[in-house]
């Protein structure tokens, strides 16, 4: 959750509130070039989109004022696609007649639109969070670059995201490490190498991690919070002072399995078979409303159904069908939120969401929200996972 004073907190949840944006211009150096600041008004058409699911999790579109044609693009103007970045700010009015700024995000300026027809002269700048620079023709590797067994995930990641220019980073420590060499050849993506260096990354209590840019333009990885043990920053329920203005519940089973299958060995042909089956002729299983009796089966093939390589004895191969039997015996409790607009969230924030109407109670990870730059409702989708086992 990004940090903010009591005071903007009071602003934030009062009836009334006197919203403001700024955006910082910076180089793409991050050096100061100008502020721009406007007091929010029913004209401010744009919105902050955050998605957890996507490589780019934050983006923005705002339209300004443009009379004085100082935003109109063009080569070498103050608004151009030479990689500057917007820093951009929400502003609430306190109790104090302070104006409090939280940050939203630093973005690379892309497509801008210059608009002039009668009566309307304005410019819409389109923003992408920092990854953008990693993928695309931006994120390129120009040099086949190999990263050698042994290395410590968080220490590979440190060495591609440093060669990529990123001088930014938060990068929390793995343990784990590449079991092979890991070659990356010139014109392969940088974003998609750091992804498939995360994924292979786990905490001792098996969370994986994720990595992205945060609201302050930091290269973060670190592990997934975890509904289950960590702290709602923020409770949502039916009250006035809480933001909450409704909700939509979902059961979604797609990544629900009850039938397991594990192979291991190094050739094509597998060595070592696993194959767990929640069925009621297995008396552990006798009474479970997911088994394949009563839900159908659904079956998941580890691996793609191939032969993992890392599996090289019957018992490992035993504990991996046994961890993801544990890890796809689940559904998602999905819940589709109203929202009056919160301005301190991350996506993944651990939220509390109580409302006995249609039975969503307890701690709901945030996955995505979109924030209007001018005040009305938000829209935003907290998931919770449900474990069977």
């Amino acid at each position: 959750m990004i940090n903010a004073s009591k005071s903007f907190v009071d602003a934030m949840t009062s009836p009334i509130v006197e919203s403001y944006v700024k955006l910082e211009l910076l180089d793409r150096n991050e050096n100061h070039i100008r502020y721009i600041e406007q007091k929010v008004s029913s004209n401010n058409i744009g919105d902050i989109s955050v998605d957890s699911s996507r490589d780019i999790r934050r983006m923005f579109t705002i339209t300004l004022d443009n009379s004085s044609g100082e935003f109109t693009w063009s080569e070498g103007g103050l608004i151009w696609i030479d990689n500057k970045l917007v820093k951009l700010y929400i502003g609430l009015k306190t109790s104090s007649g302070v104006i409090e700024y939280v940050p939203q995000g630093v973005f690379v300026v892309t497509q801008p639109d210059a608009i002039h027809k009668p009566n309307t002269n304005t410019v819409t700048i389109n923003g992408q969070d920092r990854w953008t620079l990693l993928t695309g023709n931006f994120g390129r590797f120009t040099h086949i670059t190999t990263v050698g067994k042994g290395t410590k995930i968080s220490e590979a990641i440190k060495i591609i995201a440093t060669n990529a220019g990123i001088t930014k980073m938060i990068i929390d420590d793995a343990a784990a490490t590449l079991p092979y060499d890991l070659t990356f050849q010139i014109g392969s993506n940088r974003g998609q190498a750091l992804k498939d260096l995360a994924a292979k990354a786990f905490t001792s209590d098996d969370r994986a991690f994720e990595i992205f840019f945060d609201v302050n333009g930091y290269l973060r990885f670190t592990p997934v919070k975890d509904p289950k043990s960590e702290a709602p920053v923020w409770s949502y329920k039916i009250d006035n002072n809480t933001l909450y203005a409704g909700s939509v519940r979902k059961l979604d089973d797609a990544e629900l399995f009850n039938h397991i299958i594990v192979t291991g060995g190094s050739s094509n042909t597998a060595e070592f078979r696993t194959e767990i089956i929640v069925t009621e002729a297995n008396p552990k299983w006798s009474n479970s409303p997911y088994s394949i009796e009563k839900i159908g089966d659904r079956m998941f093939p580890y691996n793609d159904g191939n032969p993992d390589s890392n599996i090289d004895t019957q018992s490992q191969c035993d504990a991996r069908a046994n961890f993801e039997l544990k890890k796809r015996l689940q559904y998602t409790d999905k819940t589709s939120m109203d929202l009056a607009p919160n301005y301190l969230h991350e996506a993944n924030d651990i939220i509390e969401i109580i409302d006995p109407s249609n039975g969503v109670s307890g701690n709901y990870q945030l996955k995505s929200f979109t924030i209007p730059i001018r005040p009305k409702v938000i829209s935003a989708e907290a998931w919770k996972i449900r474990e069977v086992m």
